[in-house]
């Protein structure tokens, strides 16, 4: 949104091919990727959730109503617009398990209220309320969204089964691995909480460090810091962000 017209190309083409979102699949003939994701919607609240599950059913309340807007367009109008733009953050930065942890995240953060609705309510506040102020703060949201992903990973809830696929296999890690700041999504650095700050390399780095410091990766979620063109960061306020305002890191 906030990018030049060429990288906002660039971005999209990403998004829509590399293995970490791979969203093309959400938009190819028969909706294939959106269905696999929305049953396993459905298994993650009849799992985590089995109380308001058994209320939406009685309410004959689909999660086909609320869904389509959180998976293919990332929570886009299902969402308070500035806490929308974190959500990509962390959706770009972490791929599609964002996806499956927030849509589980909103239920949870609101079951006690969606409990007390009937179907009217229901759609309603899944459909138009969602997008409207919340009562927590952004963070606080963001807060619950990792502890979702790191429930749903436990639990190998994370993603849903690929097409054809058998059980998936046990994931492993060395033990107290999470406490070492290490992601059990990947090896890649760690940006819950407190975020892992790098030392840039290279004869440029090295010059660049001579005077000041610098950070090749800044947290996503909240960043100070953008990643220019080349791997440079530095404090950048995001050009035409709403005031109060979203600043994003970007890495290439």
């Amino acid at each position: 949104m906030f990018l030049p017209e060429e990288d906002a190309f660039w971005a999209l083409a990403q998004l829509m091919t590399n293995d970490r979102h791979a969203m093309h699949g959400f938009f190819v003939p028969g909706f294939p990727k959106l269905l696999r994701f929305q049953a396993h919607h459905e298994r993650v609240l009849q799992r985590a959730l089995p109380n308001l599950r058994k209320h939406m059913d009685e309410e004959q309340m689909s999660t086909d109503i609320y869904t389509p807007k959180c998976f293919l367009q990332c929570f886009l109008g299902r969402t308070p617009f500035l806490l929308t733009l974190k959500l990509w953050d962390a959706y770009i930065f972490d791929g599609e398990r964002v996806l499956t942890a927030m849509a589980y995240t909103i239920l949870k953060v609101h079951r006690k209220r969606l409990l007390k609705l009937p179907l009217e309510g229901l759609q309603e506040f899944l459909q138009d309320s969602l997008a409207q102020p919340w009562a927590l703060e952004d963070e606080a949201v963001l807060r619950h969204l990792r502890a979702s992903m790191t429930q749903l990973w436990r639990t190998q809830c994370d993603l849903p089964p690929q097409v054809g696929s058998g059980p998936r296999p046990l994931l492993t890690r060395p033990a107290g691995a999470a406490h070492r700041g290490q992601s059990p999504w990947g090896p890649r650095p760690h940006l819950w909480g407190s975020p892992l700050l790098l030392q840039p390399r290279g004869p440029q780095a090295k010059a660049e460090r001579a005077g000041t410091h610098c950070r090749a990766w800044a947290p996503v979620w909240g960043a100070e810091h953008r990643v220019r063109p080349g791997g440079h960061t530095g404090a950048v306020r995001t050009p035409g962000a709403p005031s109060g305002g979203h600043t994003a890191c970007w890495r290439r």
